[in-house]
């Protein structure tokens, strides 16, 4: 007498794929080859101008409030395209440095340039030894 799963199958009787690379394994989006081919299909785009930063430092106790942990406050206007776009970022004792739209946000970096600029040579190395 055979024993039957639930599924309905014998069992001791398995069907197993044929050998080979399985989708798993195989790595990439599972895109098939047509839709690799995209890309190289698309036009070149007009070339963008280069988005233009504007940094100015703000009172943080003043927009924040006299309680805030906001160390730094600066207003970034990008212009992109001439299309222009305002960003807030903050340097925050807990947070660190953040934008309103994110820490990603590109406006992040030309603020820290700006507030970092006085910071640099304090005249003491990385293990806080003072320099030669």
């Amino acid at each position: 007498m055979t024993r039957v799963n639930k599924s309905g199958g014998k069992t001791g009787q398995t069907s197993r794929k044929p050998e080979g690379r399985s989708k798993a394994r195989r790595g990439g989006s599972g895109k098939t080859a047509k839709g690799r081919g995209r890309a190289a299909e698309r036009k070149p785009e007009a070339k963008q101008s280069p988005a233009r930063f504007r940094v100015r430092e703000l009172n943080a106790q003043q927009k924040c409030g006299p309680g805030t942990s906001v160390e730094r406050l600066f207003r970034v206007d990008e212009t992109a395209d001439g299309l222009p776009k305002a960003h807030l970022v903050f340097l925050d004792r807990r947070h660190g440095w953040y934008c309103e739209h994110g820490v990603e946000c590109p406006a992040v970096g030309h603020a820290r340039r700006i507030g970092e600029a006085g910071s640099q040579h304090n005249g003491r190395t990385h293990n806080g030894g003072m320099r030669a």
